[in-house]
């Protein structure tokens, strides 16, 4: 008997790791806050991160090669590694056996997205799987880091993971966000690109990720924050067009995609802390929480043109969440800890609305019977 949960890589990746990301946020805002840091960092981008990386790259890959990945008991293991991290992350004595286990995980999901993509010979690909592999190198790093190996600080190997992730949503985003928005807006439209920007800005941005790793806060990592802020602000409004604001499922990509903007500027202006949240959480969450809203309805058999109504205010619970964790805190300091709670708060009901609202279609089968 086949289960619809394991069908394709979206459907369990996609709900655990939401379910994850709330109930972390729920430990990180309440019992545990603010003595582990190190852990919320670490699962919010390793745990909640990959889950979702893990769940499209598994979808993508398929539909760009025509070669079907990981479904069945398969996909059961490639879950239930990630899921045993976890677990093993909640107790400090456990913790290298849950490092161990993403080490594992992110080396079968580099596999198994890597072998499709070479029987393929889609060389297009490969910046994707860079981006994979640092995501792998930076949980290498964290977990030397953690048991004071070679001198290595944990703190890399986290923002490895982060910048790393970042990186393989510029490459999505640039493909995607003018894609759906040339078909989505109902309208005709032709948008305005710039090979020349595409052309720089990954190195630019791999340059300033080094940068801000090794050298934090130095005077060349503060100008190449600028000159990309500049940068992708000029890219993003070549993709404007004022009918994404009828669109939910546009409109949240080009807002993240904003804060995103916001994170670098921020870098520039010496506020690194901010910075980070502002690309961490409006910026990869917000993308993460829009794709995964469309992907979900696109791969069950339903209409992505036709969400359900909720998504908006979910969107808004996200934006919500950005604005208190990055902004509020630097503009009413005297009120941080406050900000911080109210951010978790909202980050926990958009998800858990996500999960309320996209989880029957995640372990159901799909609505027009077509087998994924």
């Amino acid at each position: 008997m086949k289960i619809p949960l394991f069908s394709l890589g979206f459907r369990p990746f996609f709900l655990l790791g939401s379910l994850f990301s709330a109930i972390a946020m729920g430990l990180w805002i309440g019992p545990w806050f603010p003595t582990a840091m190190i852990w919320h960092a670490h699962e919010m981008i390793f745990g909640f991160g990959a889950a979702i990386i893990a769940g499209f790259l598994l979808t993508a890959v398929r539909n760009w090669t025509a070669i079907q990945t990981l479904r069945g008991w398969r996909l059961l293991a490639l879950s239930s590694l990630w899921l045993g991290a976890r677990l093993f992350a909640l107790r400090e004595d456990t913790t290298p056996w849950g490092n161990t286990l993403d080490l594992m995980f992110l080396l079968f999901l580099l596999a198994s997205v890597s072998w499709p993509v070479y029987q393929a010979r889609q060389w297009r690909q490969w910046g994707v799987l860079i981006c994979l592999a640092l995501i792998f190198s930076g949980q290498l790093v964290y977990f030397l880091g953690t048991m004071e190996i070679w001198g290595l600080n944990p703190r890399w190997g986290i923002q490895t993971g982060l910048f790393a992730i970042l990186g393989l949503i510029f490459i999505i985003t640039r493909r995607v966000i003018p894609f759906f928005t040339e078909r989505g807006v109902g309208y005709p439209v032709t948008l305005t690109q710039y090979p020349w920007l595409d052309r720089w800005l990954m190195p630019l941005f791999t340059a300033f990720a080094a940068l801000e790793i090794i050298f934090p806060g130095s005077l060349s990592s503060r100008l190449l924050a600028l000159t990309l802020g500049v940068a992708h602000l000029i890219r993003l409004n070549g993709w404007y067009t004022c009918g994404i604001w009828q669109k939910p499922l546009l409109w949240i990509l080009f807002v993240a995609y904003g804060w995103l903007i916001l994170g670098f500027l921020l870098y520039a202006l010496a506020l690194p802390l901010p910075g980070l949240h502002a690309l961490a959480v409006g910026g990869m969450g917000g993308v993460i929480l829009g794709m995964i809203c469309r992907v979900s309805l696109g791969h069950t058999g339903r209409n992505i043109h036709e969400p359900p109504q909720v998504v908006s205010a979910l969107f808004l619970l996200l934006f919500t969440a950005a604005l208190s964790r990055s902004v509020l805190p630097s503009l009413l300091a005297e009120y941080t800890l406050l900000w911080y709670r109210l951010a978790g708060i909202a980050w926990i009901m958009a998800f858990l609305g996500f999960v309320s609202c996209y989880g029957p279609m995640l372990w159901l089968p799909r609505a027009d019977g077509r087998p994924d």
